[in-house]
C-alpha cells in the first residue's frame, strides 16, 4: 500500500495559470487465501498522475514458471507510462503493446483498467473487462466505468489466445473536483460489495483525505463478506439469476483475489 502527493493545489500560478489538482493515491491488493504462498493474480500500477489495475483470469490456462500475464500488463505500463498523463488513445496504444508483448513473454489472462488525471483536472479511464472504476462525489456516486463482458462470468480479457483488444473497450471521461474519491476495484470487490456499503467507508469521517487507508478498509471488508456463505452480495444475486447451484439463495460471498486503488483529489 502507498501513498503518492502529487502536483500543487488548485491555485493561479503568477502568470494567471490555473495549477493542477492534487492527487493522493492509496492502493492495496490481498490475494486469494489459496494463492497467498505465491501473490495471487491481481496487479496494479501507478505513475505520475496514472494508475491500472489488472485481474487476471483464475480460469485461463497457466504454464508453471511464466510470468502471469496480469503482472506483465502492470510492469509494461508502469515502465511505459512515465509521469505524463495520457490522452485516450495513447492508454490504448500502450495497452495493446504491453499486451503483444505479454501475448509471447507471460501465461493466462487479464481484465485491464486504466485511469489517467490530465493537467486539465480531466480523468480519462479505458475499462476492458469486469473491474469497476467509479468517482464519488459529496458523497454520492457520480460517475463510473461500464462493465464488458461475453457474458456473466467471463469479461473481456486480454491474452494470447483472446480477441478482445484495448479498442473494444469503454471509455470513461470525467472532470474532477476537490473533494471528489475515485475507487478502482477488481471484481474481488465489486462481487462482494453493493454501492452503498462502499459508500459507507468512503464517507466514513475518520478516513476523509487518506487514501491508502480507505483502500485498505475496502479490501478487507471486502474479504470479510467473501467468506461470509449468507451474506447478501452482488455476485450470489447475479449467480442465482443465472442458475448458479451454489448460489441458489441468492446469498453467500465470492473468494478472490482483491485489489483496490482509491485516490483522493484536492
Amino acid at each position: 500500500m502507498a501513498s503518492f502527493p502529487l502536483a500543487t493545489k488548485k491555485t493561479v500560478d503568477v502568470d494567471g495559470a490555473p495549477q493542477p489538482l492534487k492527487i493522493k493515491i492509496g492502493s492495496k491488493i490481498l490475494p486469494h487465501p489459496e494463492k497467498v504462498s505465491w501473490g495471487g493474480e491481481d496487479a496494479l500500477f501507478v505513475s505520475g498522475r496514472s494508475f491500472g489495475l489488472f485481474d487476471g483470469v483464475s480460469g485461463a490456462e497457466k504454464l508453471d514458471g511464466v510470468p502471469l500475464y496480469s503482472n506483465t500488463l502492470a510492469q509494461q505500463l508502469k515502465s511505459d507510462v512515465g509521469t505524463n498523463s495520457l490522452a485516450v488513445e495513447d492508454i490504448k496504444s500502450k495497452l495493446l503493446s504491453a499486451a503483444e508483448y505479454a501475448d509471447v513473454s507471460a501465461t493466462g489472462a487479464s481484465t485491464a483498467v486504466i485511469a489517467s488525471i490530465g493537467e486539465d483536472d480531466v480523468m480519462r479511464t479505458l475499462n476492458l473487462g469486469d473491474s469497476v472504476l467509479m468517482v464519488i462525489r459529496n458523497g454520492s456516486v457520480f460517475s463510473r466505468t461500464r462493465e464488458v463482458v461475453h457474458y456473466f462470468d467471463c469479461p473481456y480479457q486480454l491474452s494470447e489466445d483472446s480477441p478482445d483488444r484495448p479498442r473494444d473497450g469503454t471509455i470513461l471521461t470525467t472532470k474532477l473536483v476537490p473533494g471528489d474519491v475515485i475507487v478502482t476495484g477488481s471484481d474481488g470487490v465489486f462481487d462482494n460489495l453493493d454501492d452503498e456499503q462502499l459508500l459507507e467507508i468512503v464517507n466514513d469521517p475518520s478516513l476523509a483525505g487518506k487514501a491508502p487507508q480507505t483502500a485498505q478498509r475496502i479490501v478487507a471488508e471486502s474479504r470479510r463478506i467473501s467468506l461470509d456463505p449468507e451474506a447478501p452480495t452482488p455476485y450470489a444475486k447475479l449467480a442465482k439469476r443465472n442458475r448458479y447451484s451454489n448460489y441458489s439463495t441468492g446469498l453467500g460471498g465470492k473468494v478472490d483475489d482483491i485489489s483496490c486503488v482509491v485516490v483522493n483529489v484536492s
